[in-house]
């Protein structure tokens, strides 16, 4: 079995969180813990020196009218009652040993150094910490001079700094047992307050948990707090709404697609049985037949094409082959494809005046834009109707608008018939033709050209569809204008 989940709680958020935080104060406290244990340590000791300085000369301002009893003095000061324990040592300029007290008669016997005794007849105090033996701690040694007529005494104080290392031993102690203490409180802290401030994203992650593809219509509870996790919320509730979105229109699109792809199926399957059925040996019922059968299988291709240019452009694989065209003559050539069906359906085709405009573009793809739209006004307009082109441009854009005086297209199904096998008149689908994508595919192609596409329409009253495309650099409306292609 993994070891994965044993370790899990270590992976936390929260944990690592509360490991930062706790470290960081770790680091915070160790370093104050030493600077303070190294301030309070050189307080200390300056302050003893100080005081080591002050007995010193407190033994100097009586050592003339005591000087021919100075030993037995000098043991009388060591033995005083002090914090510190002091021995005194009195030498004469030449370093000679003159009187001393208790510790430098049985330990510290060494004789004064040159630089302590260059210093002191120069007026100066000196300094320094020595060792002795049998001893656990070190010993201040100050060397500082007096005068008595014209001679110059060499006066030598010992302190032993044992009372001051305990002092720092313990206070030290002290730093060892608060520390972890702290450390602990800190981890406690911190891993509560970082429980409290993680408890949205817990929040969050309970109910993203319990939201799938069937109940995309649940949101996720916002504090609006403004803050971070609040923010977050909002941002995954404005995807799962995407998502709901794109479930919904993945459904529709499913459902219209099995329709789309299941009436010719249907259809195919009928014209089989019967000729499978039929008894005849007339060929021009299984010609018929036949005919059925691939007319429908072209249907269905054609479907499926439409349904895989469309998927292609969902997730930008269409490559685009773009030129510089003149917009007039793609115009004219496709006016001139449809005139032949507009006559055959009863209709007139009127071209107006087409400004000679050259532009950058994709022609085969334009080419189906502008037939996708008069393909639909062929349709959808009665025998007896009007369909008209005409082109306007200017510095910044040039607008084709096709017109015809078809059944129209009511208000509030207008901004629907560019989704995918959305139809008007679902009553008319097999009359027609139509699968309902080709308005789909031509908004693409007018969006991926840096355009759009409009249409204005009343029922009964025809419709207008207008695309407009930019005129970019390089490409402008060329001097004089080009002749109608001509009326029927």
């Amino acid at each position: 079995m993994s070891s994965r989940p044993r370790f899990v709680y270590f992976r936390r958020a929260r944990f690592r969180l509360t490991l930062y935080y706790t470290i960081i104060q770790l680091v915070f406290l160790a370093a104050l813990g030493g600077f303070l244990y190294y301030r309070n340590h050189r307080s200390m000791l300056h302050e003893l020196q100080r005081f080591v300085k002050d007995e010193t000369r407190d033994v100097m301002a009586y050592l003339p009218q005591y000087l021919p009893a100075i030993a037995q003095h000098f043991e009388t000061e060591s033995q005083g009652e002090r914090y510190y324990e002091l021995s005194f040592r009195l030498l004469d300029p030449q370093g000679k040993v003159l009187a001393r007290s208790r510790t430098f008669r049985d330990s510290y016997t060494e004789p004064i150094h040159a630089e302590a005794l260059q210093a002191a007849l120069e007026g100066d105090s000196y300094s320094e910490f020595i060792w002795l033996p049998g001893r656990p701690s070190r010993h201040l040694l100050v060397t500082r001079s007096f005068r008595r007529g014209e001679v110059r005494y060499i006066v030598q104080t010992l302190a032993y700094l044992e009372p001051l290392d305990s002092l720092s031993r313990r206070f030290r102690q002290n730093i060892y047992v608060a520390i972890p203490l702290f450390v602990l409180i800190s981890w406690v802290a911190g891993y509560t307050l970082s429980r409290k401030v993680l408890r949205p994203v817990h929040e969050i992650a309970r109910t993203a948990r319990h939201i799938t593809s069937t109940n995309l219509d649940q949101r996720l509870a916002r504090s609006r707090s403004g803050d971070e996790f609040d923010v977050l919320a909002a941002t995954l509730n404005d995807m799962i709404a995407r998502l709901e979105e794109s479930f919904d229109l993945l459904q529709q699109f499913a459902a219209d697609a099995a329709h789309e792809l299941r009436t010719p199926l249907t259809i195919v399957k009928g014209e089989a049985e019967v000729a499978l059925r039929s008894n005849t040996s007339d060929p021009e019922t299984y010609r018929a037949a036949l005919e059925s059968t691939i007319r429908e299988c072209d249907r269905m291709i054609g479907i499926i094409s439409n349904l895989l240019l469309l998927s292609q452009a969902d997730t930008d694989a269409v490559q685009l082959h773009k030129e510089t065209l003149r917009l007039d003559d793609l115009l004219g050539e496709v006016a001139d494809t449809f005139r032949i069906l507009a006559e055959e359906a009863g209709l007139t085709l009127e071209v107006g005046h087409l400004p000679a405009v050259t532009l950058h573009g994709d022609r085969s793809r334009l080419h189906e834009l502008f037939a996708n739209l008069l393909d639909n006004a062929v349709k959808y307009t009665p025998a007896g109707g009007r369909i008209t082109i005409a082109c306007h441009a200017d510095l910044n854009e040039v607008r084709v608008d096709i017109s015809d005086t078809g059944i129209g297209i009511p208000e509030d199904q207008q901004a629907k018939i560019f989704d995918r096998f959305y139809r008007v008149d679902r009553s008319r689908s097999r009359e027609t033709g139509g699968s309902g994508l080709g308005l789909s595919i031509a908004r693409w192609i007018a969006t991926t050209h840096g355009g759009r596409i409009e249409v204005h329409s009343a029922p009964g009253a025809g419709s207008t569809f207008t695309v407009s495309l930019p005129l970019g650099p390089g490409t402008a409306p060329a001097e004089g204008t080009t002749p109608a292609a001509g009326n029927p």
